[in-house]
């Protein structure tokens, strides 16, 4: 109502500045021109100049009074009755404009500098209506360096260029320091010199029109710039607007997809129901999200997370919907690779030990159903990794999965457990027989032999087997029990399979218990060292002797090798009980060599893994420095699987020993997979005739081997150990074929270092034959 009260009186005014330039012609000569460029003015501009049409009849008027008064000075103080009522009647329309409009009104007297503020203007700037007001001191409340220089070019233009109006938005700050926007719309009125005297116009509070200038400029911006696709449709889903986003993800530039339909991208993958559901809830809820599946302009088919939002007018009127969406498609792959990832094992694709846990929670929690567990190792796979390298191992891993899955058919569930094991589930097998037939095959499938690089390698499998629920009665302690199994199988002598019983449990808690006292015997220093000669076959002379660890137990006794070195190695307490042989042992031959004894080497055993370490040559060294043997007189004992497809390193390794002075030693030769090339190519100094070999000479096949490992010794130039010699026709046999040194029970058994130092210092000590057969040390 207030627009329109302007409205008639800016009409009104217009009417009236028509009146007063016809009567005053010369007065209002600026405002004419101004009225005369306003042909395609804006309404707010139209009734700008109405209300500056108001000012000029005032200022007319008063131009007009004063003229009178100039001429009649009789009549100076007053007109006649007719005319002072036309005044006052202009007057009161003028005042009530100025009141009523939103806009106020300003008069700046040019020369001076006085500004008059209309009480409304007043209000708008916070300027007290008795606070006098100067032009210089309104401009001070302009903060912003462009408005400043705005406002200095207006009037350098006014002033001096002979501008007739002056249209400014500029930045103020009121006195309560709030920050407001303001358009200064005014008039220049010019003497008979074309001088601008004054300026009239007036002030408008545009703050929120600028903020919302803001907001869209800002909305714009992030309309544009979201990495979301956005698209703007109308109520029938017809496309009016997308972002540069939605062309990138979707491939449809703006101008091809305006005036289209939605329908466009459907992907087909989707029923009517599912568009039914998502509009019945869109309509309902005013909004939608959930993910759907849509295809681009190129035809490729992908998943969208979608967002729709519904637009209402002022009423409440659904006017238009805005859809935001994100390419999920890969982000949906990322989620189903990182959960196969989190169930399956990488190497073998096979479920892993996760997978395997609910797979058997689901299987023993149906009732009436009987299954079997059964616990696959491979055998001596560590021995391929500690030789040929994990690469040869992956690609081991690999081939017996795949030897699993094709040996077992029906309902087994194969699962990769870790390492080198691997766990079948049996689902309503009939018998523990079905078992054992299924165990049969994965061994017969496990036997054959694995192509690795450019030759074969022979490895095998062991199998431990639970049943449900005679076993047990849940997934864990089925796990646990065919593991159980599977420990018992390979202490059989592996390549075959064992059920579960609870003698089996009981001897895998004494295995446990075994451990622990293993490590705390270490750190107790329960172990001593005893020592078995070498003895030179042509002299009798004891040479050198071999480091035997044993373990004195106070809850098990004398606990023989067999039992503690394999839980050693398993457990990885071999490294620390190794480093304590080596060091007890070249501390014990230099005490000997100080005492008198004429010995050539202490032969110490070192384990496949201390070989791993790689500080081991480091090591050794540090150990002859602080012992002070010389490391000639050191010979370290390794195993033909340290050699099994040795790598560069294993190899260097080798070289560095033999650089040092310490001499190597092949033990149990021949009873491995290794190749003979392994003795041309690395530094082997001796060979040791395993005793399997030895035990049943002179009889032909034994015979023929043996004679074989010595000839092949002595044409490389290595000398050889026959182990495990207990008869003296075994001595006389060897002795005979060149073998130039032994060691066994026919020449004594592991003794004591105090003994031993006494059997050294005696000299040579192996007689002829008595006639009893026996040879004997005195």
């Amino acid at each position: 109502m207030k627009a329109r009260g302007v409205l008639l009186l800016a009409i009104a005014a217009g009417g009236l500045a028509v009146s007063a330039m016809q009567s005053a012609p010369a007065a209002t000569e600026p405002w004419r021109q101004a009225m005369e460029r306003a042909g395609t003015w804006s309404l707010p501009a139209i009734l700008g100049l109405g209300l500056l049409a108001l000012l000029a009849v005032a200022l007319a008027l008063g131009r007009i009074r004063s003229a009178r008064a100039a001429t009649q000075p009789g009549r100076a103080a007053q007109g006649s009755p007719v005319e002072n009522a036309a005044l006052r009647a202009s007057e009161e329309r003028f005042h009530l404009a100025v009141t009523g409009s939103d806009q106020g009104v300003f008069d700046i007297d040019v020369r001076s500098g006085g500004l008059y503020l209309s009480p409304r203007a007043r209000d708008m700037l916070g300027v007290g209506s008795d606070t006098p007001m100067e032009v210089r001191q309104a401009l001070r409340q302009v903060r912003h360096g462009g408005d400043r220089r705005k406002v200095a070019a207006a009037r350098r233009d006014l002033i001096r260029g002979g501008g007739r109006s002056v249209d400014l938005d500029i930045r103020l700050r009121r006195p309560d320091g709030a920050f407001r926007d303001f358009r200064w719309y005014g008039l220049a009125s010019r003497n008979s010199k074309g001088v601008a005297t004054r300026v009239v116009g007036m002030i408008t509070d545009v703050t929120a029109e600028k903020q919302s200038e803001r907001h869209l400029r800002l909305a714009a911006a992030v309309f544009a710039s979201s990495h979301d696709g956005l698209v703007v449709t109308d109520l029938d889903a017809v496309i009016s607007a997308v972002n540069p986003a939605f062309s990138q993800i979707t491939g449809y530039a703006e101008d091809e997809i305006q005036g289209e339909s939605m329908r466009i991208m459907h992907s087909g993958r989707h029923d009517r129901e599912f568009y039914r559901s998502m509009w019945t809830t869109l309509i309902a809820t005013g909004s939608w999200q959930g993910e759907i599946w849509n295809r681009r302009k190129n035809g490729e088919i992908f998943l969208q997370k979608l967002h729709i939002s519904t637009v209402y007018d002022e009423k409440g009127t659904p006017q238009n919907y805005v859809g935001a969406f994100q390419d999920i498609t890969r982000i949906k792959h990322s989620e189903f690779e990182l959960d196969r990832i989190a169930h399956y094992d990488p190497l073998t694709q096979l479920p892993n030990r996760t997978l395997l846990a609910s797979v058997l929670d689901l299987a023993v929690s149906q009732a009436g159903k009987t299954c079997a567990v059964l616990f696959v190792d491979i055998d001596r796979f560590k021995t391929v990794n500690d030789s040929l390298g994990h690469m040869a191992g992956d690609t081991v891993l690999k081939l017996a999965a795949a030897r699993v899955r094709a040996a077992l058919v029906g309902d087994a569930t194969i699962g990769h457990f870790g390492a080198d094991e691997f766990v079948v589930l049996l689902e309503e097998i009939d018998d523990p027989q079905d078992a054992a037939m299924a165990a049969t095959r994965l061994m017969d499938e496990l036997a054959r032999p694995f192509p690795v690089g450019d030759g074969e390698i022979y490895l095998g499998a062991s199998v431990g087997i639970s049943l449900y629920p005679q076993d047990a009665d849940d997934a864990a302690q089925l796990l646990q029990h065919a593991n159980t199994a599977l420990a018992e199988a390979k202490a059989q002598g592996r390549g075959s399979y064992a059920f579960y019983t609870q003698a089996l449990t009981r001897s895998a808690r004494v295995r446990m218990e075994m451990e622990a006292d293993l490590r705390r015997g270490l750190a107790r220093e329960e172990f001593r060292l005893n020592f078995q000669p070498v003895v030179d076959l042509a002299s009798g002379r004891i040479v050198g002797a071999e480091a035997l660890v044993r373990w004195q137990s106070p809850a098990h006794g004398l606990v023989p090798p067999n039992r503690f070195i394999p839980l050693a190695e398993e457990t990885g307490l071999i490294e620390p009980l190794g480093d304590w042989v080596l060091e007890e042992a070249c501390q014990q031959m230099a005490s000997w060599i100080a005492a008198g004894a004429s010995l050539d080497f202490m032969a110490v055993n070192l384990s496949p893994r201390q070989f791993q370490r790689g500080s081991l040559c480091e090591h050794m060294e540090d150990v002859l420095r602080r012992t002070g043997l010389a490391p000639a007189r050191l010979e370290v004992e390794i195993t033909e699987n340290v050699l099994f497809g040795a790598a560069a390193a294993a190899e260097r390794k080798l070289h560095d020993m033999r650089d040092s002075g310490v001499r190597i030693a092949l033990d149990d030769f021949g009873t491995g997979y290794s190749s003979l090339a392994y003795l041309k190519r690395f530094p082997i100094s001796k060979l040791k005739i395993d005793r399997s070999f030895v035990h049943d000479l002179p009889r032909a096949a034994d015979a023929e081997i043996a004679t074989a490992i010595i000839s092949i010794a002595r044409a490389l130039g290595l000398d050889v150990v026959a182990e495990g010699i207990e008869a003296p026709e075994q001595c006389t046999f060897l002795k005979a074929r060149g073998c130039g040194y032994g060691q066994g029970y026919l020449f004594g058994r592991a003794v004591t270092s105090e003994r031993f130092l006494r059997l050294a210092l005696q000299g040579p000590n192996v007689t002829a034959p008595s006639p009893s057969g026996s040879i004997r040390l005195h």
